[in-house]
Protein backbone atom coordinates (compact mmCIF):
# COMPACT_ATOMS: atom_id res chain seq x y z
CA UNK A 1 0.00 0.00 0.00
CA UNK A 2 1.56 3.34 -0.84
CA UNK A 3 1.55 5.93 1.96
CA UNK A 4 0.42 9.45 1.62
CA UNK A 5 -2.20 8.78 -1.13
CA UNK A 6 -5.93 7.49 -1.37
CA UNK A 7 -8.86 8.85 0.41
CA UNK A 8 -7.68 8.77 4.12
CA UNK A 9 -4.67 11.55 3.04
CA UNK A 10 -7.35 13.42 1.32
CA UNK A 11 -10.06 14.13 4.11
CA UNK A 12 -6.79 14.37 5.97
CA UNK A 13 -5.22 17.45 3.89
CA UNK A 14 -8.93 18.67 3.16
CA UNK A 15 -9.37 18.73 6.92
CA UNK A 16 -6.14 20.63 7.53
CA UNK A 17 -6.75 23.33 5.21
CA UNK A 18 -10.24 24.11 6.73
CA UNK A 19 -8.65 24.05 9.93
CA UNK A 20 -6.02 26.45 9.24
CA UNK A 21 -7.51 28.15 6.05
CA UNK A 22 -6.05 27.73 2.84
CA UNK A 23 -4.01 30.91 2.29
CA UNK A 24 -1.72 29.41 5.10
CA UNK A 25 -1.08 26.50 2.98
CA UNK A 26 -0.39 28.76 0.02
CA UNK A 27 1.30 31.89 1.72
CA UNK A 28 4.92 32.95 1.13
CA UNK A 29 4.97 30.30 -1.97
CA UNK A 30 5.41 33.46 -4.40
CA UNK A 31 8.06 34.11 -2.23
CA UNK A 32 9.70 30.97 -1.46
CA UNK A 33 9.37 30.46 -5.22
CA UNK A 34 10.84 33.46 -6.72
CA UNK A 35 14.44 33.02 -4.15
CA UNK A 36 14.79 28.98 -5.19
CA UNK A 37 14.82 30.42 -8.89
CA UNK A 38 17.66 32.91 -8.49
CA UNK A 39 19.25 30.24 -6.08
CA UNK A 40 19.47 28.12 -8.76
CA UNK A 41 20.23 30.88 -11.28
CA UNK A 42 23.43 31.33 -9.07
CA UNK A 43 24.28 27.37 -8.42
CA UNK A 44 26.06 25.69 -10.42
CA UNK A 45 24.26 23.13 -12.33
CA UNK A 46 25.42 20.33 -10.34
CA UNK A 47 24.07 21.59 -6.92
CA UNK A 48 20.89 21.12 -5.14
CA UNK A 49 18.47 23.86 -3.65
CA UNK A 50 15.45 23.75 -1.10
CA UNK A 51 13.82 26.83 -0.25
CA UNK A 52 11.65 26.83 2.98
CA UNK A 53 9.35 29.00 4.76
CA UNK A 54 10.02 29.31 8.42
CA UNK A 55 7.75 31.95 9.37
CA UNK A 56 9.86 34.99 9.79
CA UNK A 57 12.82 33.28 7.60
CA UNK A 58 12.91 31.66 3.63
CA UNK A 59 15.68 29.40 4.41
CA UNK A 60 17.03 28.04 1.54
CA UNK A 61 19.50 24.82 1.86
CA UNK A 62 22.04 24.29 -0.68
CA UNK A 63 23.93 20.77 -1.25
CA UNK A 64 27.17 20.95 -3.60
CA UNK A 65 28.01 17.65 -4.83
CA UNK A 66 29.42 15.12 -2.15
CA UNK A 67 32.92 16.36 -2.87
CA UNK A 68 32.85 19.63 -2.90
CA UNK A 69 30.63 19.97 0.25
CA UNK A 70 33.02 17.94 2.17
CA UNK A 71 35.80 19.80 0.90
CA UNK A 72 34.17 23.43 1.41
CA UNK A 73 33.07 21.90 5.22
CA UNK A 74 36.62 21.98 5.80
CA UNK A 75 37.40 25.24 4.74
CA UNK A 76 35.01 27.41 6.45
CA UNK A 77 35.92 31.06 5.01
CA UNK A 78 35.55 29.54 1.65
CA UNK A 79 32.33 27.63 2.69
CA UNK A 80 31.10 31.23 4.05
CA UNK A 81 32.31 33.12 1.18
CA UNK A 82 30.59 30.47 -1.11
CA UNK A 83 27.16 30.98 0.43
CA UNK A 84 26.72 34.58 1.10
CA UNK A 85 27.62 34.74 -2.56
CA UNK A 86 24.03 33.26 -3.14
CA UNK A 87 22.73 36.13 -0.82
CA UNK A 88 20.26 38.17 -2.96
CA UNK A 89 21.72 42.21 -3.57
CA UNK A 90 20.08 44.80 -2.18
CA UNK A 91 18.14 45.92 -5.37
CA UNK A 92 17.05 42.18 -5.85
CA UNK A 93 12.94 41.92 -6.43
CA UNK A 94 12.66 39.29 -3.34
CA UNK A 95 13.65 41.93 -0.88
CA UNK A 96 10.35 44.45 -1.75
CA UNK A 97 8.01 40.95 -1.64
CA UNK A 98 9.23 40.30 1.76
CA UNK A 99 7.41 41.85 5.26
CA UNK A 100 10.46 44.13 6.71
CA UNK A 101 10.61 41.50 9.66
CA UNK A 102 11.35 38.43 7.37
CA UNK A 103 14.87 37.01 6.57
CA UNK A 104 16.74 35.20 4.17
CA UNK A 105 19.34 32.48 5.42
CA UNK A 106 21.40 29.86 3.58
CA UNK A 107 22.25 26.82 5.25
CA UNK A 108 24.83 24.52 3.74
CA UNK A 109 24.08 20.97 3.23
CA UNK A 110 26.74 17.66 3.37
CA UNK A 111 25.09 14.14 2.36
CA UNK A 112 22.13 15.46 3.45
CA UNK A 113 22.79 16.61 6.92
CA UNK A 114 23.41 20.34 7.72
CA UNK A 115 23.89 22.22 11.05
CA UNK A 116 22.25 25.44 12.28
CA UNK A 117 25.44 26.40 13.01
CA UNK A 118 26.36 27.00 9.95
CA UNK A 119 23.51 29.15 8.65
CA UNK A 120 24.10 32.35 7.15
CA UNK A 121 21.34 35.41 7.35
CA UNK A 122 21.85 37.11 4.21
CA UNK A 123 22.27 40.85 5.29
CA UNK A 124 19.12 43.33 3.44
CA UNK A 125 21.53 46.12 2.23
CA UNK A 126 24.38 43.59 0.37
CA UNK A 127 25.95 44.93 -2.90
CA UNK A 128 26.56 42.72 -5.75
CA UNK A 129 30.24 42.32 -5.94
CA UNK A 130 31.90 44.04 -8.80
CA UNK A 131 32.44 41.62 -11.61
Amino acid sequence: MQRGSGPGFAAGLAIAQILCGQGVSAAGSAERELLRQELVGKAPPDWLVHVSDRGDMLLAFVTPPYQQAFDLWFEPEQLRARMLGFCPSAEDKIWSQLQPRQLIAIEPTVGGKSADAMRLACPRGRQQPPA
